[in-house]
């Protein structure tokens, strides 16, 4: 069994609702979300999935949803639809709380299985970074 990951970054801005602290404010991040695919044996060119297709993939999906967008809970429609009639900019409502934790399930949950299917490889795990120095990691 090999596995490969692939590393893909984007910028977005999100809030929690009902956070005790600052992070109760519209506030960005640049995040990092690693992507890792795992085969019981090689394509016949030697890799478990090309780099380049992971890429394609997935941040074709981030750069359209995620990247300089706002991602935020849809109970905070209110400030979603002031966010987009004042600036243009997409939200992108998730049903729970935007944090790490919840994206990083979103994209396991709803996103992953309708973009990766009927592959020799499968997706085994997701790393995403909130900061250099704080991530989650969800096993798919």
């Amino acid at each position: 069994m090999v596995e490969c990951t692939r590393r893909i970054e984007f910028d977005a801005g999100h809030r929690v609702i009902g956070h005790q602290n600052k992070c109760k404010y519209m506030h960005g991040h640049r995040y990092a979300l690693e992507i890792t695919a795992r085969a019981d044996k090689l394509n016949e060119l030697g890799m478990v999935v090309d780099f380049g297709e992971l890429k394609s993939i997935m941040k074709g999906w981030v750069d359209k949803n995620f990247d300089h967008n706002v991602i935020l809970h849809q109970d905070d429609k209110k400030l979603g639809d002031f966010i987009s009639s004042q600036t243009e900019q997409d939200v992108y409502y998730l049903k729970n709380n935007p944090t790490a934790e919840n994206i990083a399930l979103h994209l396991k949950s709803d996103i992953i299985p309708l973009l990766f299917t009927k592959n020799l490889f499968d997706i085994v795990k997701l790393k995403l970074y909130e900061t250099p120095n704080a991530f989650v990691e969800v096993i798919v």
